[in-house]
């Protein structure tokens, strides 16, 4: 891999990552129907697929704002019925990308989180144990377990008979890790292009750890997130009023794809979703260009729900209950950020849409 300027590497590794990105929310009771051809999923990972592993707190912070208004404010119940205004723990207006691969595999919605489930219990979907905040080297808090922790939980329910052999023969994982290794403090520290190439390497090393772990444990197939354009997320274009993504961070996001990439060549039964070209289609081309798909968002690159202090966050509220310190755009689904860092449904269902083909031929592959 080449080493970059000493400058250019520390600068984009500070920008590949916010830490305020951290983001979940769980499904509703009995939505989760299989039907017959479905498989069991698994998933792991950090914000882009925790439905409801981090808890709802009181008062409601930064890590439990997806618990809270204005989250989930075009929910849709199994019925498909509107539910406004039903946050259920996930970084989103409603489903995450988890939702839009389960819906894919025959299932209503994504399985339910790990932490909302009775002990010694395991959904007939399968089960999430995402947590947002999550890395593999680290996390955004101590409260948040990291990749290896996730999966090392799955391992003792395999191994106490909680989830069977039969379920693992019919089972996808899901391994969504969306940087946030590149938001913690220890990353700071790093100034030197090697010290910087090293500690990348380390973290995708750990997701083919990670990955390995799963497929020896009997999961038949594997799939793992690339990074998307983290420089195109709002926590990085707001400082120019959301009109062009920041070119660092996007090439540290395509450092760690490389590496992913390489570390990944010789495992069969794993494929890389690759999040950052259904992203770059969307959100970072030349005005006026870009795919049919992408035409249908007004805003690329501006949240719809938009803290008014740029430290702030979505759903952030002043001292009295009622003074809110965010804005909410009228129509959703002309976003394609919900957050300062997470898709509108709308924007993941044009993302999946795009990766929904390869997805569907690696699943079914013999």
């Amino acid at each position: 891999m080449k080493l970059l300027p000493a400058v250019l590497c520390l600068a984009l590794l500070l920008l590949v990552l916010n830490p305020n990105g951290v983001e979940a929310r769980p499904a509703p009771t009995g939505g989760h129907q299989k039907k017959p051809s479905s498989a069991i999923f698994f998933v792991f990972g950090d914000d882009f697929a925790d439905n409801g592993n981090l808890p709802l707190t009181d008062p409601v912070t930064e890590m439990s704002r997806q618990w809270a208004y204005p989250y989930g404010s075009d929910y849709v119940d199994a019925d498909g019925h509107p539910r406004p205004n039903t946050p259920s723990g996930r970084f989103s207006n409603y489903q995450i990308q988890s939702d839009f691969i389960a819906i894919m595999l025959g299932l209503e919605e994504a399985p339910p989180a790990h932490a909302r489930t009775a002990e010694k219990t395991c959904d007939p979907s399968g089960m999430t144990f995402a947590s947002a905040g999550a890395g593999v080297l680290g996390s955004t808090s101590q409260d948040v377990p990291t990749l290896s922790k996730q999966v090392d939980t799955f391992r003792k329910m395999v191994k106490d008979g909680t989830i069977s052999e039969q379920q693992l023969s019919h089972s996808v994982a899901l391994v969504a890790i969306s940087g946030n290794d590149y938001a913690s403090a220890s990353v700071i520290g790093l100034g030197s292009p090697n010290d910087i190439n090293a500690y990348i390497g380390k973290v995708t090393k750990e997701i083919a750890t990670n990955v390995e772990q799963l497929l020896k444990l009997g999961v038949t197939k594997v799939l793992v997130n690339n990074l998307h354009p983290v420089g195109c997320t709002p926590s990085q274009t707001r400082t120019n009023n959301y009109t062009a993504c920041n070119i660092f961070g996007n090439l540290g996001a395509s450092i760690h794809n490389d590496n992913l990439k390489q570390v990944m060549t010789t495992k069969k039964n794993v494929h890389i979703i690759d999040l950052y070209t259904a992203f770059t289609n969307i959100v970072d081309h030349a005005p006026g260009k870009g795919s049919e798909l992408s035409k249908q968002f007004k805003r690329k690159l501006s949240p719809c729900c938009e803290s008014l202090d740029s430290k702030g966050y979505c759903g952030q509220h002043g001292e009295s209950p009622s003074e809110l310190l965010f804005t909410v755009c009228e129509k959703s689904n002309k976003f394609f950020y919900w957050d300062d860092m997470h898709p509108t449904h709308a924007g993941w269902d044009v993302v999946m849409k795009q990766l929904e083909k390869p997805l569907r031929e690696f699943v079914n592959q013999a």
